[in-house]
């Protein structure tokens, strides 16, 4: 465990809904944070090493609420800008079993670099190498293990690794659905309660591209077609005849504990069900766009007061696992969120999600010994 030891920085952002604090000064002490504010107090008597940052802005450590590290190995092996069905059957060319550990070293490093101290990770093959991965680089959060599939319904069959698992990394575990296109009612039925039961979020793709709307409603599409081929889809599975929003509100999988992914296909009757049920939204622009899948309408979404994340999603989808070039995604953009409301997706928001508002998301005494620094390149408004 590290000493006390404190940073000092020209401005700092104790907590995302409070003004900065200019000259700004946080003691860190066994893995927490002791002190914060003003550096003329909080630095008043202190002896220990002071790192000055220099004229940079810190804010809380951020949370990744959405990422694959187990495909970080596929980075640059994928088809993008071709919609959903090409990058599956792009991303199905690869070895999706065996995970390259330099490549997941990579990608963690990368977390690391834009101050991340906490993810929702989902993995379903490599869970234990994961789970040690980011034991090893002090990064918190959830391990979202993936349900997939049509066999077995109702069973939650999870994967042989976890047994290596040690009891703290064993309750940062929960069971995550894949998608609705995917995986059997049933199994995403358990996997909620399963969540439920444990008080754990619970995590499912949803509304991510037109594709899975089409084969909701009709069962049809080229997108239907290659999950039949697979042997994915059941030949004899009938479309439930809604839209992906229904009929995850009808399997009762949407409430205020529930992660919904994407969110890029919605109409205002999904909005209006989102919102009513309390479901919080992780918003991944940059795969979004890598796909060409289409924008999350993340300002109705936020105007309903849908709780709203950032998630990097993985390398087979993304340039990098930045969640400041995430954020940079919409700031930049026409009519984009201001910097504090981006801030509060990648900080407070997936915390609460957590149940860890006391260990994430604000730079309070008590919280986890983690920070960021806003790039130069990030917009930055008042």
């Amino acid at each position: 465990m590290r000493a006390m030891r404190a940073i000092r920085a020209r401005e700092i952002i104790i907590h995302p809904r409070r003004p900065p604090v200019d000259d700004g000064a946080v003691v860190f002490d066994a893995g927490r944070v002791l002190a914060s504010g003003a550096a003329g107090e909080v630095l008043r008597g202190f002896a220990g090493p002071v790192e000055d940052l220099g004229p940079v802005t810190v804010t809380p450590g951020l949370i990744n609420a959405h990422v694959h590290l187990e495909l970080s190995h596929v980075a640059g092996n994928t088809t993008g800008g071709q919609g959903f069905t090409a990058w599956v059957r792009s991303l199905l060319t690869n070895s999706l079993v065996k995970l390259s550990q330099l490549a997941l070293d990579k990608a963690i490093a990368q977390i690391q670099a834009s101050g991340t101290v906490a993810v929702i990770d989902i993995t379903s093959r490599n869970t234990a190498q994961v789970a040690a991965a980011l034991d090893a680089a002090n990064i918190g959060g959830l391990l979202a293990v993936e349900f997939f599939g049509f066999a077995n319904a109702g069973a939650l069959r999870w994967p042989v690794d976890l047994d290596e698992l040690s009891g703290p990394a064993r309750e940062r575990v929960a069971a995550a659905g894949h998608a609705l296109y995917s995986t059997h009612p049933e199994t995403l039925a358990a996997a909620k309660a399963w969540c439920t039961r444990h008080g754990r979020p619970f995590s499912m793709h949803l509304a991510e591209h037109p594709d899975e709307t089409e084969q909701m409603l009709t069962g049809k599409g080229e997108f239907a077609r290659l999950l039949r081929k697979a042997g994915v889809l059941p030949e004899d599975w009938a479309p439930p005849g809604c839209r992906p929003v229904a009929y995850a509100d009808r399997l009762g999988l949407l409430d205020e504990n529930t992660l919904a992914v994407h969110c890029v296909q919605l109409d205002p009757g999904d909005i209006a069900t989102l919102a009513a049920r309390g479901a919080s939204v992780c918003l991944c622009p940059r795969s979004n766009e890598y796909i060409a899948v289409g924008r999350a309408p993340w300002q109705a979404l936020d105007s309903a007061g849908v709780p709203l994340c950032l998630g990097t999603d993985g390398l087979s989808s993304n340039q990098d696992l930045s969640l400041w070039n995430e954020a940079a995604a919409l700031l930049r953009a026409p009519g984009g969120p201001g910097f504090f409301q981006v801030l509060e997706w990648m900080t407070l928001n997936p915390a609460r999600l957590l149940g860890a508002q006391r260990l994430y998301g604000t730079l309070e005494p008590g919280a986890v010994a983690g920070y960021s620094i806003v790039p130069d390149g990030a917009i930055r408004a008042a």
